[in-house]
């Protein structure tokens, strides 16, 4: 048995269905463009990235020279404090 449908029937729902289709065209669209906002802002983040890992680079070279300094200036105090210890060295105030 066949279901007949009323042309008018028909053309609400083909209607109704154009209107969600544009609906979700439009949707796609804003999406499209929400993708391409977070591409640029990704590229943005890898550059800013690279910069700090270069200057990370940089600072862990100054840092192991400032370890060195400080290592060298706490061995010179504890000498220091050796000598007074064992009399090899006098400190005179004026």
């Amino acid at each position: 048995m066949a279901t007949k449908y009323l042309t008018k029937d028909l053309k609400i729902e083909i209607d109704e269905n154009g209107n969600r289709i544009n609906k979700l065209e439009q949707g796609a669209v804003i999406l499209v463009e929400r993708t391409g906002n977070n591409k640029t802002s990704i590229d943005e983040l890898k550059t800013k990235t690279d910069q700090l890992e270069n200057v990370v680079i940089k600072s862990g070279f100054a840092i192991s020279i400032g370890t060195w300094v400080v290592g060298a200036f706490g061995i010179s105090v504890i000498a220091l404090i050796w000598s007074l210890i064992t009399g090899q060295a006098n400190l005179v105030f004026p």
